[in-house]
C-alpha cells in the first residue's frame, strides 16, 4: 500500500472483532513509531505492550469506573468486552517528563508523530487501530498495572491494535482551503 493511500483510507476503529493480530504486525507498528522524527533526537516514547494479565486487570478497572460501584448489567460488560478485550493488542505509550515546558511541548509532538507512524503501518498491514486517552489512561491503577512510574512517565495514549468488526466512513472534512493561509 502507497503512503497516500494508507493516510486516506486509515480509520479509527471503535468496533472489533474477537480475533487474532501477529505479533509481527505489533512489531513492525513499533519500528515505524521509533522512526518517527523527534527534535534534538530526546527519543521521548516508551511503549508497553500489555500482556492478557495486564488487559485483564485494565478491563476489571474500565468496569470499575463505568460502574461506579455498581453491580455491571450484562449490556455493560459486552460493550466493555468489544472496546477494552477485543482488540487483540494494547500498547500504552508513554512520554519521558521534563522539565522544560518547551521540551515537553516538542517531546509530546515527537510521540503524537510516533503514534501516527504506528496507526499508519498497522493499517499498511490490513489491521485497524485506535489512539485512546480517555479516563482509563490516567489513571493511577493504570500506571500500576503497566508498570509506568508517573514521576518519570506520562501515559500518553493507549494504542489498541486489531481487526475491525465495523471501519467507520471517511468523516467529512472542512475544505482544505480553509485551514490554509499564504504570505507573500
Amino acid at each position: 500500500m502507497d503512503l497516500h493511500t494508507a493516510i486516506n483510507e486509515r480509520r479509527t476503529v471503535h468496533d472489533w472483532a474477537d480475533a487474532p493480530v501477529p505479533e509481527l504486525v505489533v512489531k513492525r507498528a513499533l519500528e515505524a513509531a521509533h522512526s518517527a522524527p523527534c527534535h534534538k533526537f530526546t527519543w521521548p516514547w516508551r511503549f508497553v505492550w500489555a500482556g492478557p494479565e495486564t488487559r485483564q486487570a485494565l478491563f476489571d478497572l474500565g468496569v470499575r469506573l463505568k460502574t461506579q460501584g455498581k453491580e455491571p448489567n450484562e449490556r455493560l460488560l459486552g460493550k466493555l468486552t468489544a472496546k477494552l478485550k477485543n482488540p487483540a493488542h494494547l500498547v500504552a505509550v508513554t512520554q519521558i517528563r521534563v522539565d522544560d515546558a518547551f521540551q515537553a511541548k516538542e517531546d509530546y509532538a515527537a510521540c503524537a508523530c510516533a503514534i501516527q507512524n504506528m496507526a499508519l503501518s498497522i493499517h499498511a498491514d490490513g489491521f485497524a487501530s485506535k489512539w485512546g486517552s480517555g479516563g482509563i489512561t490516567r489513571h493511577e491503577k493504570a500506571y500500576e498495572y503497566l508498570d509506568v512510574d508517573p514521576a518519570k512517565e506520562e501515559i500518553i495514549a493507549f494504542v489498541w491494535i486489531g481487526v475491525p468488526a465495523k471501519v467507520p466512513e471517511r468523516p467529512e472534512r472542512s475544505p482544505l482551503r480553509e485551514h490554509i493561509r499564504r504570505t507573500p
